[in-house]
C-alpha cells in the first residue's frame, strides 16, 4: 500500500475515488445509515426516469397491480432468479478484477459506464428496480450489513398495517411511487432489502411508516440459502482482500498484477483460489460446524437452520473486519487525497493551498491498535449475537453452549490469526 512519489494525476483521483468511496461506505454510512448510500445512489436514476416519465412527481395509472403508470414492458423478475446467487455471481466477477478496475483509469470507466447502462436497460424490461433488487453489486455488500446500522425503516403501528388493504406503500398511489423494491412496510422484519427510497412515507395515507434509531448490530436474521452464502461470501473475500493488500508478502501481489505483467498464469490461480474458497471452501466449513454443534447440543433444530443463524451472527465481525481492511488504505494515501481536493482534474489548480503537499500517512503507529479494537469488537458482537439466536429459540443453557462452541471456537481462531496478522 505504500505509495510511489511518481504517481501520475490520473492515479491520485483513482485513489480518491475509490478509497474514499470505499471508507465512506464501510466505515461511515453502512454502519450508521445501513443502505442509505441506494437513497442516493446514481445507478437507478436513468432507468427510473424511463419507467416513470418524471423523477419527482408521481403518475397515477394501472400498471400490473400498482396505482401508478410506468413505461416499458414492466415483466416480472423470473422467480428463479429471485435470490441472492445472481449477485453473489456478478460480485465475485468485481471483486477478482478489484486491482485492475482500481489501477486503470479506462477499465474503471468501462465497468462504471456498465453499471449505468444496464440497469437502465433493465428498468425498460422488468417492473421496479430489478436491477437493484437481484443484480446490483454494492448491494451485495451493504444490504446483508443494513441490519448492523443504528437506523431502520418501519412502521409505527403494527394494528395500522394489519388493517389497510390498500398497500398504498408496495402499490404506490398520487403521493408517492409504488415501492421500487417491492416492499410491504407491514411486513417488513429486517432491512436488508430495503433501499431506504421513503417513497413509502410519501404513499402511506395514514402517516404510519417512520425511521427508527436502534442499538448497533440489533438484527441477525439470516433467512434463505443465498442470503446467508452472500454473507459468508462477504467475510472470507474481507479476509482473502486483507492478505493479498496489507500482507507483507509482495510475492502473493504479483499473483493479481497482470496490468504490469501480464501474469494470467499466476491470475488464474487467484481466481480459482478466491472463487472456491468464497462458493465451496468457508461456506462448507461453516456448514460442517453447524453440523457439528447439532451433533454436540443434540437440539431439534435443523442444520440448516443452525447455519442460517451463524451466518447471521457473523456480520457483526465481518463488518469490523471489513473496516479494518479499508482504514489504511485511506490513511496510507490520505495525502494523495488532500492534493486531489485542490486539484481534483490535474490541471495545476490549487484550490485550498494542498495541492504540493509531501507524502505523508496519517497516524501509522495507530493503525494496528485501531484494527485491533474493530476485530474484537466484532468479536464480541458476533458471539453475543449466536446466544441471542439460541435464547430466542428457548433452548436450555446446556444447548446454547454446544451449539455455540463448534462457531466461537472458528472464529476466535479467525480473529486471533488476524491480530497477529494486523499487529506484526
Amino acid at each position: 500500500l505504500v505509495p510511489s512519489r511518481g504517481l501520475g494525476d490520473v492515479y491520485k483521483r483513482q485513489l480518491l475515488m475509490w478509497a474514499v468511496w470505499l471508507f465512506l461506505i464501510i466505515v461511515v454510512l453502512t454502519p450508521l445509515g445501513g443502505r442509505i448510500w441506494c437513497t442516493i445512489c446514481p445507478l437507478p436514476m436513468f432507468g427510473d426516469l424511463i419507467q416513470r416519465g418524471s423523477l419527482f412527481t408521481p403518475r397515477t395509472g394501472k400498471t400490473r397491480g400498482y396505482n401508478n403508470k410506468f413505461a416499458g414492458w414492466s415483466l416480472k423478475w423470473p422467480r428463479s432468479l429471485s435470490n441472492n446467487w445472481l449477485r453473489i455471481v456478478v460480485f465475485l466477477c468485481l471483486a477478482t478484477f478489484s486491482t485492475t478496475m482500481v489501477a486503470s483509469p479506462r477499465v474503471s470507466g468501462l465497468v462504471i459506464l456498465m453499471l449505468l447502462l444496464v440497469p437502465t436497460l433493465m428498468a425498460g424490461i422488468f417492473e421496479l428496480r430489478a436491477f437493484c433488487r437481484y443484480v446490483c453489486p454494492v448491494h451485495a455488500f451493504v444490504g446483508p450489513f443494513a441490519g448492523m446500522s443504528k437506523i431502520a425503516l418501519r412502521n409505527t403501528s403494527q394494528e395500522v398495517c394489519d388493517a389497510c388493504k390498500a398497500h398504498y406503500c408496495e402499490k404506490g398511489n398520487a403521493q408517492g411511487w409504488a415501492c421500487p423494491y417491492g416492499l410491504n412496510v407491514g411486513e417488513m422484519k429486517e432491512s436488508d432489502k430495503c433501499g431506504l427510497c421513503l417513497e413509502c412515507i410519501r404513499s402511506c395515507t395514514y402517516d404510519n411508516v417512520s425511521l427508527y434509531k436502534r442499538p448497533f448490530a440489533a438484527e441477525r436474521k439470516v433467512t434463505s440459502m443465498s442470503d446467508a452464502w452472500l454473507t459468508v461470501a462477504i467475510f472470507t473475500i474481507a479476509i482473502i482482500y486483507s492478505i493479498l493488500y496489507l500482507g507483507h508478502w509482495p510475492e502473493i501481489r504479483e499473483y493479481i498484477n497482470i496490468l504490469d505483467k501480464k501474469n494470467w498464469d499466476l491470475f488464474g490461480i487467484y481466481a480459482g483460489v478466491l472463487w472456491s474458497s468464497v462458493l465451496f471452501v468457508v461456506p462448507g466449513l461453516i456448514y460442517l460446524l453447524a453440523r457439528a454443534g447439532r451433533v454436540f447440543s443434540k437440539a431439534t433444530l435443523r442444520t440448516r437452520d443452525i447455519f442460517l443463524d451463524y451466518a447471521g451472527s457473523l456480520l457483526p465481525f465481518s463488518l469490523l473486519l471489513w473496516m479494518a481492511f479499508v482504514i489504511p488504505m485511506l490513511f496510507v494515501n490520505i495525502t494523495f487525497v488532500i492534493q486531489s481536493a485542490s486539484d481534483p482534474f490535474g490541471w495545476g489548480w490549487d484550490f485550498f493551498g494542498t495541492a504540493n503537499t509531501p507524502w505523508h500517512q496519517f497516524i501509522p503507529r495507530y493503525i494496528p491498535w485501531i484494527q485491533a479494537i474493530l476485530l474484537l469488537v466484532g468479536l464480541h458482537l458476533s458471539l453475543r449475537n449466536i446466544l441471542r439466536s439460541w435464547r430466542e429459540r428457548m433452548l436450555e443453557p446446556k444447548q446454547q453452549f454446544w451449539l455455540s462452541l463448534p462457531y466461537a471456537l472458528f472464529l476466535t481462531g479467525v480473529c486471533a490469526a488476524l491480530l497477529f496478522f494486523f499487529t506484526h
